[in-house]
């Protein structure tokens, strides 16, 4: 039984291994897919939702040549509740299961649909008798800094924001639990890569701030030969402003580690430092599939992922309070 389990893990690792990449306008609307037929390709839209309960949510979808078989989608959803269970569910489907409608700007896998209109975007997302719905208020407005593309060889990696942040209505029907409908501040990313996740990063660090007064995103990537892009702050308005390189630095192992990020500007001088403040979840697929791991492992790496309730800091600047991660090449 035990390696039964292992081994639907190994498949569900190797069809979803892009979904853990930071969430590329492309054929038709915003929500539009620009398939290749590589056997590296992934395309991804992440939407997040951090609620004022301190509720996190995260739907995932996503298309990929990864792992057995052809154009396999995926529809993924991550609730984390204080003091409750975390609630992951998630399910695969064949190419002939997953459409996109240009007409409507819609993208449907399976039981999970999203659209984009003038008037916001909304994701739906009915998994293993629960439901995520997020409504978004403000319209996709898709923005790509320099460094958002990476190219390994032939293969390429892009990255761009739908939206930065805006108000989210998020109603949650998690299985054996009332519905819920909570209020708060949402992010949407879309990525798409044709690089073998293996080969695209040593680190990720991200942060978002989506509630309150002061809204930031920070994208910073360390590649596998040292080099630094992309490396970005957005402050809520105008275009984001281009760093030049960060360190991070974890305190303690696994589940009991905090982290820090210092960040530096193209003069080298101090921009900003995040600091990990209360650690929400540790994600290591590969990892947890013990020796079977060592099958992925040339092909997805062995990422690790932490999530952080997390505060950025400024010369001069007030403190911003917002969610942190960051995803480093195993431990």
């Amino acid at each position: 039984m035990r390696r039964d389990t292992r081994a639907r893990g190994l498949r569900a690792l190797l069809v979803g291994a892009l979904l853990s990449l930071p969430g590329v306008a492309a054929a038709g609307g915003v929500l539009g897919l620009s398939y290749d037929s590589s056997d590296r390709y992934g395309e991804s839209f992440t939407f997040v939702a951090d609620a004022d309960d301190g509720t996190y949510v995260t739907v995932n979808l996503s298309v990929t040549n990864i792992g057995p078989g052809s154009r396999t989608g995926i529809c993924r959803a991550t609730v984390l509740r204080p003091g409750k269970p975390a609630w992951s569910p998630q399910t695969r489907m064949g190419a002939k299961e997953w459409s996109y409608t240009p007409d409507t700007d819609t993208l449907k896998l399976g039981t999970c649909t999203a659209q984009a209109t003038d008037a916001g975007l909304t994701v739906d997302a009915a998994l293993d008798n629960g439901r995520v719905t997020l409504e978004y208020a403000k319209k996709p407005e898709p923005w790509s800094p320099e460094g958002s593309v990476v190219e390994n060889g032939k293969d390429r990696y892009r990255h761009e924001v739908l939206l930065g942040a805006s108000p989210v209505k998020l109603t949650l029907q998690v299985p054996k639990s009332a519905a819920v409908t909570l209020a708060g501040g949402g992010y949407v990313d879309h990525s798409r890569s044709t690089v073998a996740p293996a080969k695209l990063a040593k680190r990720w660090v991200r942060f978002r701030a989506m509630k309150g007064p002061q809204h930031m995103v920070v994208l910073a990537r360390e590649g596998q030969e040292g080099d630094y892009a992309p490396v970005y702050v957005w402050e809520g308005k105008g275009a984001a402003r281009l760093l030049e390189s960060f360190t991070v630095t974890q305190t303690g192992t696994k589940e009991k580690s905090t982290w820090r990020a210092e960040l530096t500007d193209r003069d080298g001088k101090p921009a900003l430092t995040l600091r990990g403040t209360s650690l929400l979840q540790r994600s290591a697929p590969v990892e947890s599939l013990g020796m079977l791991g060592g099958l992925v492992r040339p092909v997805v790496g062995s990422p690790v992922t932490y999530l952080l309730r997390g505060v950025m800091e400024r010369p001069g600047k007030a403190p911003v309070e917002g969610l942190m991660e960051v995803s480093v090449e195993g431990e």
